[in-house]
């Protein structure tokens, strides 16, 4: 992975706002290091340094704290994050037309890339959330098409994360099984960054991860629920080889009542971090 100082801020938008907060950072002292710069923008040492490698860039709020901590004319960076909304938008249509981009769940997608809110029950990781070796790991042993065609899949479902990307991102809500979290998918090396991705995401302000203790009673495979604007919505569920979205009130219904109860069994947003974090150290072994 390059570091900041490497990356070229003429290659894409996403670099020239990242070189932008760390030369204004390194200009303020020696003593502004990232984790003094996340304190100050009530985020995390992690998140600054996903922008400042232009990695993932800030939404909308994080933009204009980081223009008033680093002394930055009002409106650099948060125009930055406007153009890159407009140029996700663009891409994730573009990404819809794909042909590895299954056809019952293009509704979906569609929806996703509009909701306001998306409340998400797995019994591993969901796609919003995963890395691309645990990704190939889930597409190997379902063994979803030759390596080429696995390929294209696992491109396909990283871009479409672009979703909580957007300037003002969807609130996202993720109940995981414990034991979708134990369970080695693409081997320890996999799984140890997966949940070091998990970790990370659940510190974004716009993302909630609760993890279901081993011990509560689950369900079998995923579904998600999307609020849309104007209070629209919508359930979508999956399976091994197909999936259905609807807006059929009393179906979307059905699965909230599921949702909650998965929710009130499942661990504080605090408590799940540190069992994720000790997840996390067991994939070591």
């Amino acid at each position: 992975m390059p570091g900041a100082q490497d990356l070229d801020p003429g290659d894409s938008v996403e670099q020239y706002l990242g070189s932008m907060v760390r030369e204004a950072r390194m200009a303020l002292g020696r003593e502004w290091t990232q984790s003094r710069l996340a304190a100050t923008v009530f985020s995390s040492s992690t998140r600054i340094s996903e922008i400042e490698r232009g990695e993932d860039p800030p939404d909308r709020e994080l933009a204009r704290k980081l223009e008033v901590a680093l002394h930055l004319p009002p409106g650099s960076l948060v125009n930055l994050v406007k153009i890159l909304s407009r140029q996700t938008v663009r891409h994730y249509v573009k990404v819809l037309s794909r042909q590895s981009v299954r056809s019952y769940a293009k509704t979906y997608m569609h929806r996703q890339l509009e909701a306001d809110a998306i409340h998400e029950f797995s019994s591993g990781v969901p796609g919003l959330l995963q890395t691309g070796s645990y990704a190939r790991g889930l597409m190997e042993r379902g063994a979803a098409g030759s390596p080429a065609q696995i390929d294209e899949f696992v491109r396909t479902r990283l871009e479409r994360q672009v979703v909580l990307r957007r300037s003002e991102p969807p609130w996202m809500v993720a109940v995981l099984d414990e034991a979708g979290l134990r369970r080695k998918v693409g081997g320890s090396e996999a799984m140890r960054e997966q949940v070091e991705h998990l970790v990370s995401m659940a510190q974004r302000p716009s993302v909630n991860i609760h993890v279901l203790p081993a011990k509560a009673t689950s369900v079998m495979g995923s579904f998600a629920l999307l609020t849309l604007p104007e209070g629209k919505r919508g359930a979508y569920t999956e399976g091994f080889s197909t999936g259905n979205y609807t807006e059929d009130h009393k179906v979307v219904m059905r699965f909230q009542r599921a949702y909650d109860l998965l929710w009130q069994d499942a661990l504080g947003a605090r408590e799940s971090m540190e069992l994720m974090r000790s997840i996390r150290m067991e994939h070591d072994d």
